[in-house]
């Protein structure tokens, strides 16, 4: 067994589970040649022989039930589990059972005698092929051999690996993967390829098809060996397109990613992506270079940039960083985890791009955001600086006119929306609620906003209208004279002073 096993305690034997444990025992009893493995090679070196031999004495016993568990106690654990087993049906009852969690589930077994747990809850379970297995994996390391387990019985090769045909079409067919001739047809995409040596089969699944399943696992799942993995080769097909020198060559998979594999940690998907980072990260070391998936731009960033999915000004950002000769490789033709990837380092200088050092030195702090809100942010704020630069500086308004000029700026700074909240926040004062629905006329909001509005205040927005859409759309001068205009209208007599 490869990974370590939990035991509960004892509990009451279900009815059900009694009898099936008293039907895999009977049959043992019945047929003991059934627990040992089909020998594939010409040899007299096969453990089983031995084991076979040795069987004999405990058939002997086969209903003394006392007699058994004396014999599961001593001597070769896998008779012994086959001892403690046989003598379930000699006994004719489970009084009680143990529980293990496995890595396939909870699984339940009968305790007789001195033997190991993993052999009795492989003889016990008998009939599952995964479960079986349980019981020859010491005697497979031990003796240098490979045991396969199949639906219909074991094999086993004492000459290396050397996978029967049945359990070959077993695991063949049960990959949870759409293959036509070991491939799912994706050709032109990265692809976690294994080479199953003794079966002469060779596995194709790309970077798309690929999931959540460990393929090698899954086709040495019920092999005990030494090594499992002695008869499988893995390795990852990945070519750069675009015929670029820069990203030429020969890449060397790393041995600790493909270790990582076998050993059960990553499956196919982290596979593939691991070993695409990976070789983006040898490309990058070769000095100036882009790339995007599997399109290689050599030194070209124009090109990359307009390969991009993205804003414009998240190509904007990127721009700055090329202009450095800062070569970018990313696994994926997106914008903003291009942004993510180098942001640690360029952050600053993407932020600087879209504002200005002032602006980048206080967005960049701003810890909460990402990477995509930080350059949003910087322009927003860079806009603002435009935008307030450009308007009139007041030092006397009267309330008429900040209403105006808040109106105008919240609009021109904010959106929409903002604009929307002050109106809602305006006290119900007659000249108030018409110069508050001159905007909103000005800006199409008047139709579904007319009801909060009573029809002289209405008409009257409708004429103030085109001095608010003067304001909306305007700075400096012409600003200042649609205000003027518009308090002249609603009859405020206050007169706007500019700041010299």
């Amino acid at each position: 067994m490869r990974g370590g096993i939990r035991f509960r305690g004892v509990k009451s034997t279900p009815k059900n589970l009694e009898k099936e444990l008293l039907a895999t025992s009977k049959k043992l009893a019945d047929d003991p040649s059934l627990i040992i493995p089909k020998c594939m090679d010409e040899s007299r070196r096969c453990p089983f022989i031995k084991i076979e031999k040795k069987l004999q004495k405990v058939l002997r016993y086969k209903d003394d039930p006392d007699r058994l568990v004396k014999l599961a106690s001593t001597g070769d654990q896998l008779i012994r589990a086959y001892a403690a087993t046989i003598s379930l049906a000699a006994s004719g009852k489970l009084p009680y059972l143990m529980s293990t969690e496995l890595p396939m589930g909870q699984v339940s077994f009968a305790m007789r005698g001195k033997v190991d747990r993993e052999k009795l809850i492989g003889m016990q379970h008998f009939d599952d092929p995964d479960l079986r297995l349980l019981a020859y994996w010491d005697i497979a390391r031990s003796e240098k051999v490979h045991v396969y387990s199949t639906i219909k019985g074991l094999f086993c090769s004492n000459e290396g690996p050397k996978a029967p045909a049945e359990y070959v079409q077993e695991m063949l067919d049960s990959i949870p993967y759409r293959l036509v001739e070991g491939s799912c047809g994706h050709n032109d995409r990265p692809a976690v390829l294994l080479r199953w040596l003794s079966a002469g089969k060779d596995i194709r699944v790309c970077a798309e098809c690929a999931s959540d399943v460990n393929t090698a696992h899954h086709l040495m799942g019920r092999v005990a060996a030494p090594d499992p993995f002695d008869d499988i080769q893995v390795s990852v097909e990945h070519t750069y397109i675009g015929g670029r020198p820069e990203c030429q060559g020969e890449f060397a998979t790393p041995k600790a990613l493909i270790q990582s594999y076998l050993k059960g940690d990553i499956d196919d998907a982290e596979l593939i992506s691991s070993y695409v980072t990976e070789k983006g990260k040898w490309v990058l070391s070769k000095g100036q270079v882009y790339v995007l998936g599997q399109e290689c731009f050599g030194r070209d960033g124009n090109a990359f940039l307009q390969a991009l999915k993205g804003s414009d000004l998240e190509r904007e950002a990127l721009q700055a960083v090329i202009a450095k000769n800062v070569p970018l490789v990313s696994d994926q033709n997106q914008a903003g985890k291009v942004i993510t990837e180098v942001w640690e380092e360029q952050g600053r200088v993407m932020l600087q791009a879209v504002s200005d050092e002032e602006i980048a030195v206080n967005v960049i702090r701003l810890a909460d955001l990402t990477p995509g809100q930080m350059l949003i942010e910087a322009r927003r704020l860079l806009q603002v600086r435009q935008t307030l630069s450009a308007m009139p500086d007041y030092e006397q308004l009267g309330s008429l006119g900040q209403l105006a000029d808040s109106l105008a700026r919240a609009l021109k700074l904010e959106g929409g929306a903002a604009m929307l909240r002050l109106i809602e926040r305006t006290e119900k004062e007659h000249r108030r609620r018409t110069l508050c629905y001159a905007f909103l006329e000005a800006t199409g909001e008047a139709h579904s906003h007319k009801w909060q509005f009573t029809n002289e205040e209405r008409e009257s927005g409708k004429h103030l209208s085109s001095y608010a859409i003067s304001m909306i759309n305007s700075f400096g001068e012409d600003y200042h004279q649609a205000l003027v205009g518009l308090l002249r209208d609603v009859g405020s007599g206050e007169t706007p002073v500019r700041r010299p």
